[in-house]
This record gives structure tokens, sequence and C-alpha cells, in this order.
């Protein structure tokens, strides 16, 4: 049964998430070559993706590490790791920051102008730093809750709970870790459904400057026209081919977001244009954001392929840092040089060309790719659940839960509002909530045995703040979307 990986960016794409179950295996150590790129989607990872995307963001749902270690992979490529340090399948600290950095950023960051303009750009920003600062305090308590909890218990290993269902299953028990994996399969169908209104938004622009027929410049008819084609990808019980084709996805990422900008910069920028705070949009300036950040379900398994783990912690918070900044650039940027009619899909302001085509294309493969990853873990949760099903049933429950949350992105055709939902709600409970409750069960048992908790004066006094929060985001994004 798999486990869940993060996004890369894609996270920025957008961005991401997804679920997992049972406890991986250790391949990553036997094997290097299975170390490769995960995020976007994270996957996340997204990108899950975030390449969620990062956030995706590009890819994080799998059982035996692959995905992570992908992840992991490009991250050391990226940072100029040398292969005697990739021989051992561990990543050094900049590694673990480009990995990061994959997880958040994804498909999802495509969403972040619509969220400026129409959040506000005042408290977008303010939304960002500080939905940004309070992952990064959730984070620390869930490895806190962790480190805690095997030394309750000398008989268990650190290197037995490497991503996140471990860590639930370690600190919450068996019906708390059933909860986690809902949530995750939850989460991974709302990044389908947002995976498909990507997909339709960009490939309708395609359509209307090549005059495609009518049918075909419709985004809820280019939803189902899409479907049959994520139906094959479910199908896939393989998914290292796909993966490969994320690599080249997370470079069109970052190529995409250049043209954006450049795009947008050839219009007046007119702050007029735009709100400073717009409260009610709560969707906009809270969910998209959160979309991007709370990729909690991806970072363990980062964290578990590094040489010395304890440097996790400063590693994210450097990655954190620097997509804030690259995010807050594009976002800002993109809602003032585009004002209030940008799209839902910054990247379906681009006219046409043949290099405006090419990166959209891009993009779309890059979502495709990471697809298989992205959902994998919650088909075979399900499967489980179901009491294991033989190829045949497995498809057609696969063909029921493509065309599902096809229907969900026809009824929700805006990809930002999508992103809002998903973000606002799923990954809120699992980077916010989850974790302050992981740190009061672990806390308690400690106090019961010890009488030394865990909990600092300030943990008790910020994390009831964190509950209410998560909660109040949670209602006010339903209510608002």
């Amino acid at each position: 049964m798999p486990t869940c990986s993060g996004t890369s960016a894609p996270r920025a794409l957008p961005f991401p998430a997804c679920g997992g179950a049972g406890r991986r295996a250790r391949p990553l150590r036997r094997n290097a070559l299975a170390a490769r790129a995960l995020r976007g989607a994270s996957k996340t990872s997204f990108g899950c993706v975030r390449d969620l995307g990062k956030k995706a963001v590009s890819g994080r749902c799998e059982k035996n590490g692959v995905l992570v270690s992908r992840a992991a992979a490009d991250g050391a490529m990226g940072s100029g790791q040398s292969q005697s340090e990739l021989a051992d399948g561990k990543i050094t600290e900049s590694a673990a920051v480009a990995s990061v950095m994959k997880a958040i950023m994804g498909a999802g960051c495509f969403a972040l102008p619509w969220a400026f303009a129409n959040g506000g750009i005042a408290l977008t920003t303010g939304s960002m730093l500080f939905m940004a600062l309070v992952c990064l305090k959730t984070l620390g308590y869930m490895f806190k809750a962790r480190d805690a909890a095997l030394n309750l218990d000398g008989g268990k290993k650190l290197s037995d709970y490497e991503n996140y269902v471990d860590i639930s299953e370690l600190t919450l028990g068996g019906k708390g870790s059933l909860a986690v994996r809902i949530i995750m399969c939850l989460t991974c169908f709302g990044v389908c459904s947002a995976y498909l209104v990507f997909l339709s938004s960009t490939m309708v622009t395609i359509a209307s400057g090549y005059s495609w027929p009518a049918a075909l410049q419709n985004e809820k008819t280019m939803i189902y026209v899409m479907s049959p084609l994520m139906i094959l990808l479910a199908f896939l019980r393989s998914v290292s081919a796909a993966s490969l084709i994320s690599i080249f996805g997370n470079v069109s990422v970052v190529v995409g977001m250049a043209f954006v900008l450049a795009d947008a910069l050839k219009n007046p920028v007119i702050m007029s244009s735009l709100p400073m705070a717009v409260p009610t949009a709560f969707s906009a300036y809270v969910g998209s954001v959160a979309f991007l950040f709370l990729v909690h379900f991806a970072l363990p398994d980062i964290e578990a392929n590094m040489r010395k783990r304890k440097d996790f912690m400063g590693a994210a918070g450097k990655g954190d840092a620097f997509c804030v900044l690259i995010c807050l650039a594009f976002g800002s940027v993109g809602a003032l040089g585009y004002g209030p009619q940008v799209k839902s899909v910054a990247i379906a302001m681009l006219e046409g060309g043949v290099v405006a085509v090419t990166v959209k294309l891009l993009l779309c493969a890059n979502v495709l790719a990471t697809f298989p990853l992205i959902v994998r873990s919650s088909f075979t949760t399900i499967e489980s659940a179901l009491g294991g099903l033989t190829t045949g049933p497995s498809n057609l429950m696969r063909t029921l839960y493509v065309l599902a949350a096809a229907f969900c992105a026809a009824s929700i055709p805006s990809f930002g509002k999508l992103v809002g939902l998903v973000g606002g709600v799923a990954c809120t409970a699992l980077g916010m909530t989850v974790p302050v409750i992981m740190l009061y069960s672990v806390n308690r048992k400690v106090t019961k045995g010890s009488g030394k908790p865990i909990m600092t004066a300030f943990d008790k006094v910020f994390s009831p703040l964190i509950l209410v929060l998560s909660a109040i985001v949670m209602a006010l994004v339903i209510i608002t979307s």
C-alpha cells in the first residue's frame, strides 16, 4: 500500500497533494537508481505537486520511496550534488532545499496572479507570509511529536517512520492514521479535479488561437474530452516513464512563469486598478496560498533521505523563504500587469505564437505525467479498503474515480477556486490541524509516563490558536468559494 510524498513546484502547481497508506519499503538504500524527482506535483508538488505542482507538486505518492527519491535526486542535481554523494541515496542540505522548493512550486503557482487580483495585493501578501511561518511551526510540531513518540518506545527505530502516514500511525494510532488516509484520498481527488481544470483551461486557449471546432473552445467540454486520456493514465501501475516527463515539466514551470511575467509587464501597471484587501474573497487569498505551502505530507520523505536529518528544518526554512519571494513577485506583478481580468490559470493569458503554445503544451505534459504519481496511493488505499481488487474491477474503480473528478471539475470550472477549496480544506487539515493533534497526543502520553511535557509554554499558547485558525480557514473557504 502506498504512502504519500509531495509535489514539486508546482506545487507551483500548484500544487500538491495526495494520499497514502502503509509503511514504505527501503529500496532507496538498496538501489540508488530508485532516486528520482517528485512535486510537482509535486507531487507535490504540484510543486504536490506541489509539481503539483511542488505543489506538488512533481509527484508525491508512492510506497517504495521511488517518488520521494526522485524529488531528492532532482534537487540534488539542481544544487550541484556529486554522484558520489548520491551513491547511498542520501542528499545534502542544499539538495533538500531544492527538493522542498519542488514540493511547493508547481502548476498551482499559476493561480497566484488571480489570487492577488481577487484577494487584494496587501491581504494576499500578508496571508502568504503568515501561512509560510505557520507551516514551518506545524512542521516542527510534527517532527517533535514523532521524536518524542520514538523515545517512549525504545524498540522503535527512526528509520521505520519516514513518511506522513508512518508518523500519523506512530503518533495517533490506528484510528487517527485511518482519518489521515481518508483526508489524503480526498486531497488526491481534489488535485485530480484541479488538474483537469488546468488542462482544459490551457487547451482552450490553444483551441481558440488555432480556430479549432467551437466545442473544443468550451472549458467544460474540454474537461470531458481530456478525461479519457486521464483514465488511461490512471490504469498505469508503473509510473517510471511518466516521471521522466515531469522533470522537463519542472523546467517548463519556471519558463512559463517567466513568459507570463514578461507578457504582463507589457501592460501599464496601475496600482489603483486592484484592491489592497478583499476580506470576503477568503478562498482566493488563503486557499490558494495554503495549496502551495501546506505540503507537510511530502516533506517527511525528503527529511528521511538527508545525510543529516537534523538539518532538515533549516533546509525547509530556506526553501520556504525562496518560494515566498518567488511567489510574491510572480503573483503581485502578474496581477498588476493583467489587472482584474486576469484568468485563474495565468498561463492562459499568453497570446498565440509558437513559444507560448510550446510552453503551454510542456505544462500540460507535466500535469499529465504527474497525475498517475499523485493518485497512485489514493487508488491503492481504496483498493485495500475494498479487500483488494483484480485488474478489471480496479480499472473500473479508477475510471469512475476520474469521471467523478471530471464532474466536479466541470461543476467548478475555475482553477483558482478549485485550488482554493482543496488547499483551504484538505491541505489545511493535513498541514495545520493534524500536526497539532499529533503534538497533543504524544505530549499526553509523555506526561503520563515521565511527567515532563514536550510542549513549551509558547506551544501551549500558540498551538490552540493554530487549531482555531485552521477551523476558521476551512469553514470560511467553504462558505466563500
